[in-house]
């Protein structure tokens, strides 16, 4: 029987020019307190502080580099346990990688433990993304023609309200706002607080929100905070408002889920970004539990990863809106589908431009359209502050 290693080439092999010959990690810098300059007015006036500064992986987070001979590949921002993971498990079986060949990073070595989870897969998911970035670079040319072709130069993005209060007296400017700059949609959170208070308040304070929205679509996102009981009471109030989807009223997958998915109601549920690993995401979508499909390239395991259950999504009737926490590659993926398949992307109102500062030339929306990448890269490289790396990896 005749065996290779996969972190190698067979002896005598010509390397190619995106083998990735060191991967370094760069300190950026932190998320800074408060909102980002130049917030509309509208948008300020109902928003709330951000909780982002607080949490540990916005105040140290890093760019990761993979280095071929003459161009590398970047990803940014990761935490700092996120990439912990990629040096201790990926990183050295990454060394003479083809970033060229995406069909072969999963069976590159590992030298660790971590395989499920949350962490495990956003470290995954941003060498899937580096080494796409890479083969751009090198190729000179857009993600999107590397996945076969451009198919969208824009594409639509609907607003995240999620860091505006719903029940703030400006929050129906903000909503008409919303719709007067052109955005595919609006979706706004189902907090705490109105989830206590009940049907009744939901009812009047969406209410109001979907009235100053117009005909715009509307959506709601639960973040999976309800109860079954307190979800159930409230799927009658969001069929009367006609909402585009709710999302995650329950964790998807729950025991409480498929309860809540049999009543229907004419409320479609969305889910996805939270489904992590393959056999989750498969079961989601194939098991009649979801009727609008969300997924999350940082998070799924990459690109090619959400292409594929973007593609299987479509094949069983659902649309796609690619979670907004990595947009570069939620654009890369809707420039390469139509737009039955994926009709908008997720604009985060509060978070986004803060999510941006990370870049030299940050992506914003005009006229509610954000536009696909057509030069080579996956996305602008990172601001870096530091002049050198605080970490690297090589072959031995």
């Amino acid at each position: 029987m005749t065996t290779f290693d996969s972190s190698r080439p067979p002896e005598g092999t010509a390397l190619a020019a995106t083998t990735v010959r060191a991967v370094r990690a760069w300190q950026l810098a932190p998320q800074p307190a408060g909102h980002a300059a130049g917030l509309p007015e509208p948008v300020a006036a109902s928003a709330v502080a951000p909780a982002g500064p607080a949490w540990a992986e916005h105040r140290t987070r890093f760019a990761i580099e993979l280095v071929a001979d003459s161009v590398s590949g970047w990803h940014a921002p990761v935490s700092e346990t996120v990439l912990q993971v990629i040096v201790d498990d990926l990183a050295a079986g990454l060394i003479g990688h083809d970033a060229a060949a995406p069909r072969r990073l999963p069976y590159r070595r590992r030298t660790g433990r971590h395989r499920a989870g949350a962490h495990a897969r956003q470290a995954v998911s941003a060498v899937d993304l580096a080494c796409w970035d890479l083969a751009s670079r090198d190729a000179g040319t857009a993600v999107t023609d590397l996945l076969g072709g451009t198919v969208r130069s824009h594409i639509p993005a609907y607003a995240s309200a999620l860091g505006l209060d719903p029940a703030h007296d400006a929050a129906p400017e903000s909503a008409a706002w919303i719709t007067d700059a052109g955005f595919w949609g609006q979706k706004w959170p189902l907090t705490k607080q109105l989830i206590h208070a009940g049907p009744k308040t939901v009812a009047a304070v969406f209410g109001s929100l979907r009235q100053a929205a117009g005909e715009t679509r509307f959506m709601v996102d639960g973040l999976g905070r309800c109860r079954l009981d307190e979800a159930m009471r409230l799927l009658p109030v969001l069929a009367d408002l006609g909402v585009f989807f709710a999302e995650e009223l329950l964790p998807p997958g729950s025991w409480g889920w498929h309860r809540l998915r049999s009543a229907g109601a004419g409320v479609p549920l969305a889910a996805g970004e939270h489904a992590i690993d393959e056999g989750e995401q498969i079961r989601l979508l194939t098991g009649g539990a979801v009727d609008v499909w969300q997924t999350d390239p940082g998070w799924s395991g990459g690109l090619a990863r959400s292409l594929h259950t973007t593609e299987l999504a479509a094949d069983l009737g659902m649309v796609t809106f690619p979670h907004g926490d990595r947009l570069a590659a939620a654009l890369a993926l809707a420039g390469a589908c139509c737009r039955d398949k994926i009709p908008s992307v997720e604009w985060h109102l509060t978070l986004e431009p803060l999510r941006q500062q990370v870049f030299t030339a940050p992506w914003a929306p005009e006229k509610g359209m954000l536009p696909v990448r057509t030069t080579a890269g996956l996305a602008a490289l990172p601001v870096l502050p530091e002049a050198t790396a605080v970490l690297e990896v090589t072959g031995s």
